[in-house]
C-alpha cells in the first residue's frame, strides 16, 4: 500500500492511557504518520461526527458500544463507512466481526456489579443476581445506596440494558430497581468515583475495565458478574470513507488487530479481540464471562436508546 498521508485523525473512547500507548506505538511502527487522537465518550464522538458531516475530520472512529457501531452502518445519512478487511482480522473472535466488514471489534468490555469492599461483604453481595437488587428484603437501599451509570452517557450501560430487556424479562427487573431506590450515577467515571468514595455501596452495570484498573491501584472496590449473565460489548472500529486519509486509516485498522496492539488492550484491562491474546491475568477473560442468551444486537441497536431514556426518565420521575 502506498501511503501519502502524514496524519491520521482517530476518534476513540477511554482509557486515556491506552490512547497514549496506541499513539506512541503506531507512530514508531509507521514513521512519518502522525496519529492525532480525539478522546470522548461514545455519545460525544457520535455527536461530533454528525456535527462535522459537511466538513469531515475523522479518519478512524472507535466507539464503546457495538450497537452504536451497527446503528452507524445503517445510518447512511450521517456515516459513510468504508468496508475494509484488516490484516490479522482472521484472528479475531467471531463475536468481534460483522458481515459487511465495515466495523471490527478490536477490544471489549463487560459490565458487572462494582461494590465498595469497606461497606459490603463479598460473600453477601456476590450471592445476589440482578433481580435481587430490586428486592428490598435482599438489598436495603437505605443502608446500602446503589446507583447505575447514566445509560444515555455510557454506551456500555446502554447496551447492557438493551440486552437485558430484549433477551427476556429485564424490564420488570429495571422497574424493581427504580422502586427500590436506584439512583442515576452520571457518567462512568463519576459513578465509579461515588463507589470508591463510599457514598454509594454498589454500582449496577459498572464497566469492568475501570473497576479492575482502580482495584489494582488500591481503591476499596471489587467487581463480579451476576450468575444469570451480562453483556460483553465489543468496541467497534471503523474507517470513515469521507475522511481525507483513507490509506493511513487502513494502516490504523491493521495496527489495531496486530498482536502488539492487542497486548496493549489487555494491559489496559480491556478484553482483547484476538483469540490468541489472553486477557490480563487478574481479570476474567471472554470465555469466563456468562453472557445473556437470546441477545440480538440488531434489536438492541434499534431499541437501546429508547430503553435507556425511558429508564433515566423513570428514575427522575420516581414518586
Amino acid at each position: 500500500m502506498v501511503v501519502t498521508s502524514t496524519v491520521v485523525n482517530c476518534y476513540m473512547p477511554s482509557p486515556a492511557g491506552l490512547q497514549t500507548k496506541f499513539e506512541a506505538d503506531f507512530e514508531a511502527k509507521y514513521p512519518g504518520i502522525d496519529m492525532v487522537i480525539t478522546s470522548g465518550t461514545t455519545g460525544e464522538l457520535t455527536a461530533k461526527i454528525k456535527a462535522e458531516k459537511a466538513n469531515p475530520v475523522c479518519d478512524v472512529l472507535i466507539l464503546a458500544s457495538w450497537s452504536d457501531g451497527i446503528a452507524a452502518i445503517n445510518d447512511t445519512t450521517n456515516y459513510n463507512i468504508l468496508a475494509y478487511t484488516p490484516k490479522d482480522s482472521d484472528k479475531l473472535n467471531s463475536a468481534f466481526k460483522e458481515s459487511t466488514n465495515k466495523i471490527w471489534g478490536t477490544s471489549a468490555s463487560a459490565v458487572g456489579v462494582i461494590y465498595n469492599t469497606d461497606l459490603v461483604q463479598k460473600s453477601t453481595i456476590e450471592a445476589l443476581d440482578w433481580a435481587d437488587f430490586g428486592n428490598s428484603a435482599k438489598w436495603n437501599a437505605s443502608t446500602y445506596p446503589f446507583s447505575i451509570p447514566d445509560p444515555t452517557k455510557s454506551g456500555a450501560c446502554k447496551d447492557f440494558l438493551a440486552g437485558f430487556v430484549t433477551a427476556g424479562n429485564g424490564q420488570t427487573v429495571l422497574n424493581s430497581w427504580v422502586s427500590n431506590g436506584i439512583t442515576n450515577g452520571g457518567g462512568n467515571k463519576a459513578a465509579l468515583a461515588s463507589v470508591e468514595g463510599g457514598s454509594i455501596a454498589a454500582l449496577i452495570a459498572g464497566v469492568d475495565y475501570n473497576a479492575y484498573s482502580d482495584k489494582k491501584k488500591g481503591q476499596p472496590i471489587d467487581i463480579y458478574y451476576p450468575k444469570s449473565g451480562t453483556v460483553v460489548n465489543p468496541r467497534p472500529a471503523m474507517i470513515m470513507a469521507d475522511g481525507a486519509h483513507n490509506d493511513a486509516a487502513k494502516l490504523v485498522m491493521d495496527y489495531l488487530c496486530s498482536e502488539d496492539a492487542q497486548k496493549l488492550v489487555a494491559g489496559a484491562y480491556l478484553i482483547p479481540a484476538r483469540s490468541d491474546v489472553a486477557a490480563k491475568s487478574d481479570r476474567l477473560g471472554l470465555n469466563d464471562i456468562t453472557q445473556f442468551s437470546n441477545m440480538n444486537w440488531n434489536t438492541m441497536a434499534e431499541q437501546g436508546s429508547t430503553i435507556a431514556q425511558n429508564f433515566v426518565d423513570a428514575i427522575k420521575n420516581r414518586g
